[in-house]
């Protein structure tokens, strides 16, 4: 036994005060007439007898309350491995299902060694990148998932769970032990002394396998003839092999390419000229024949296949043939500005000095359009910038500035409009509207805070309002070499160009949402069953990509992003862990949850002491009140 806090034993020079008190107590005299005390002598024999201890036993009360309070507060444990044997251990058995173990029967030896396992009183859980606690009815339908298994994150989890549990754990973890699912150093793998391991390796050693490893293929196009795609076949353990690889597009096979891969090595296999529909194309690439682990021998991804992006211009017509050249010389043809396209039709509205239809343009954007305002002097005479509805402080000039121009002082070099724009470094402003623009996001302002670039988000859609005109006169920046990439980046932007196809892996989340100006969106399932709403993508939601398959992004306006997930390629190297690497971790959490590595857990005695000191007290109480309707008697 040992104490936390051994100064409150301090306190137990209180326990003189009962015994002094008691000495103190003095009896009542037997009073009685008498005629003369003169034949009387003192009797000092009476007067020792006065201050002897009278009522033991409540004074030994009295002491047992104080001793026992006093020991509550010095915090007496018992560290026994006896008493840490009594309070039981909990019994966790943990089942890898990341996609390895879909190699060799691994999985159907993992079930029948957690069902032998598996008390009455055990817990069954799973595990790939993170840990969930099943129901013991569970076990038959356990199956390898699309996810890696990550160790580290495993021996947090168990952390976080004893700590839940609050009493010692005994974890039997049935794995393949794959050497990439551990990290670089042993800290990671580190578990609390209450926690003891047991491991039930289920793999027999490495596995020869072929995976495609990856595929580069452009995520959307113009023209079919513009698809290449790529792939990256790889083995691990293997020998020399030739191998057979199939482009499908659209659920048929277009493409077939033998290619022969070294041993141990890498070979990559090219596909084009085939065709594409218009809209989302899934695609895949796979290799024949088939080896041991097949979840790992396809690879996915999708090619959107579009006409140039619709984008609607209105204003000023020298700001016009600027826009349309910088498009046109840096995206390559992947917009269309057309004047005086219905905005229904359009990806985004580009307003330069005006614009007429402002309640309809308002509407648009809230449904996810996107629009840039190129504010003129009438905006400044108006006194507000259209559909934001912003206050105007009138037109500054630069003929009044010490240099004849002003320029960018303050950029926010982390937005695309911005970075890929050389900073606008260099662009000189003669003519600026100035705007109050309240809370939004400023990207590039004047050394007074003027701004000249503002990002504003209202309902689905994204607004930027840059303050100078594009007439060829209010600044150079049409001239300069900024200008360009400004256009393209902002076109992109406003159109949603990264709503486009993209590749991800099992496991990883999923959160568009996040950052200023985000758009709320939803998400459906490879089975096409919502997983997240607009509403809770709104307030910030991810979704974890736990199949595999296609999954669809929906945003306002029409816009839609296809996510292809394929298995975590972690998963293709089948070789386990090196045994000594096992044992000395088994070994480790072995001994702390022995003992042999630390202290054993602690069994506190405050709550017992106190519930004795409350026993003192009422047994003190009741013989205080015995004695003391004894004397009044």
């Amino acid at each position: 036994m040992s104490l936390l806090a051994p100064w409150f034993l301090a306190g137990l020079g209180l326990l003189a005060l009962p015994v002094y008190l008691h000495l103190l107590r003095r009896s009542r005299p037997d009073s009685k007439h008498f005629s003369s005390l003169m034949f009387f002598e003192p009797g000092r024999q009476a007067e020792l007898r006065r201050r002897r201890l009278d009522y033991l036993a409540l004074l030994a009360a009295r002491l047992l309350l104080l001793a026992f309070l006093i020991f509550a507060f010095a915090q007496p444990v018992i560290r026994s491995r006896a008493v840490s044997a009594a309070a039981g251990a909990a019994r966790l058995v943990v089942v890898d299902v990341s996609a390895s173990m879909g190699c060799c029967g691994r999985m159907d030896r993992a079930r029948g060694i957690a069902s032998e396992l598996l008390t009455p009183e055990a817990r069954l859980a799973a595990f790939d990148s993170r840990l969930r606690l099943l129901d013991r009815g569970e076990l038959s339908r356990l199956a390898p998932g699309p996810a890696a298994n990550s160790f580290s994150e495993l021996a947090r989890a168990l952390r976080a769970w004893q700590q839940e549990q609050k009493r010692p754990v005994e974890v039997h973890l049935v794995s393949d032990f794959q050497r990439s699912a551990l990290p670089a150093g042993f800290a990671g793998l580190e578990l609390p002394e209450s926690i003891a391991l047991r491991i039930h390796p289920v793999a027999e050693g490495a596995e020869p396998n072929w995976t495609v490893e990856s595929v580069r293929a452009p995520a959307r196009v113009r023209q079919a003839r513009e698809a290449r795609v790529q792939a990256v076949v790889a083995g691990f353990h293997t020998p020399e092999a030739r191998l057979t690889a199939v482009l499908r597009v659209a659920g048929k096979d277009v493409a077939r390419q033998s290619v022969l891969v070294p041993p141990e090595g890498r070979a990559t296999a090219a596909f084009e000229g085939f065709d594409l529909a218009y809209g989302f194309n899934e695609c895949s690439v796979r290799l024949e024949p088939a080896d041991k682990l097949r979840a790992d021998d396809e690879f996915l991804f999708a090619i959107e296949r579009t006409d140039p992006l619709p984008l609607a211009f209105t204003g000023d017509r020298r700001a016009e043939t600027y826009i349309r050249n910088a498009l046109e010389a840096a995206a390559g043809g992947a917009f269309s500005l057309v004047s005086g396209l219905p905005l229904p039709q359009a990806r985004a509205l580009i307003a330069a000095g005006g614009l007429p239809q402002e309640a309809e343009a308002v509407s648009a954007v809230r449904r996810g359009m996107g629009l840039l305002l190129i504010l003129a002097a009438e905006d400044a005479a108006r006194g507000r910038v259209p559909v934001t509805g912003w206050k105007t402080r009138g037109t500054r000039y630069a003929a009044r500035a010490a240099e004849g121009w002003f320029s960018a002082q303050r950029v926010d070099p982390t937005s695309p409009l911005i970075g890929k724009a050389l900073g606008w470094s260099g662009v000189r402003f003669y003519q600026v509207v100035a705007v109050e623009p309240g809370e939004a996001r400023v990207l590039a302002a004047l050394d007074d805070g003027t701004p000249l670039l503002v990002e504003h988000s209202l309902g689905d859609g994204a607004v930027l309002v840059l303050a100078s005109p594009l007439d060829g006169v209010a600044n150079d920046f049409p001239l300069h070499p900024a200008f360009v990439p400004f256009i393209e980046q902002a076109a992109r932007r406003l159109a949603g160009w990264e709503d486009a196809a993209a590749a991800m892996m099992a496991g990883e989340t999923f959160a568009p949402a996040a950052g200023p100006g985000a758009r709320s969106f939803e998400v459906l399932d490879p089975r096409s069953r919502r997983v997240l709403g607009f509403e809770e993508s709104s307030r910030g939601a991810a979704v974890e990509l736990d199949q595999t398959g296609f999954w669809r992004v929906l945003a306002g306006a029409g816009r839609e992003r296809r996510i292809a997930v394929n298995v975590d390629r972690r998963e293709s190297d089948l070789a386990p862990a090196e045994k000594e690497d096992l044992d000395l971790w088994a070994k480790a959490a072995a001994a702390a949850g022995q003992g042999s590595g630390g202290p054993p857990p602690a069994r506190p005695l405050a709550m017992w002491l106190l519930g004795a000191a409350l026993a003192a007290a009422v047994v003190e109480m009741a013989l205080a009140a015995h004695y003391l309707g004894k004397e009044a008697a």
